[in-house]
């Protein structure tokens, strides 16, 4: 299976950082997302996410995401559902989901879209928003 791969280098701040890795079992998202065409990137990472359970059962998911507009919450909306649809298969699937420490509003909006879900998602307390597990 092919990996995902969306701007890798991060030149453009307005969309996250995207990899999905199936020979780990892990993905990353990461940086910011508020740019108006950003919904087709959550799809694609759907989709992917679909192939990918194809053939697995386990999958861990970073986000260290520090802002997204409405648009990208829809799109990490559904990111969430279909993690949960699958985990409703028997599939185990970890999400973790780095914050700025202090950032009160973003711990806010993963708590209103995990209970939307109701997908559990744990949160990871750090002094540098893209820090993550790699």
């Amino acid at each position: 299976m092919e990996k995902l791969s969306i701007n890798k280098d991060g030149m453009n701040t307005q969309i996250p950082v995207v990899f999905m890795d199936s020979e780990n079992s892990k993905g990353n998202i990461l940086g910011e997302s508020y740019h108006d065409g950003v919904s087709q990137i959550y799809s694609d990472i759907v989709d992917w996410i679909n192939d990918y359970f194809k053939e697995n059962d386990t999958f861990s998911l970073n986000f260290g995401l520090g802002y997204f507009n409405t648009p990208s919450s829809k799109g990490i909306y559904n990111i969430l559902k279909c993690l949960k649809e699958w985990t409703d298969q028997n599939k185990l699937v970890s999400i973790f989901w780095y914050v700025s420490e202090n950032d009160d509003d973003l711990l806010e909006d993963i708590e209103d879209l995990s209970d939307d879900v109701d997908i559990h998602i744990s949160t990871i307390m750090t002094d540098k928003k893209s820090q993550i597990a790699s």
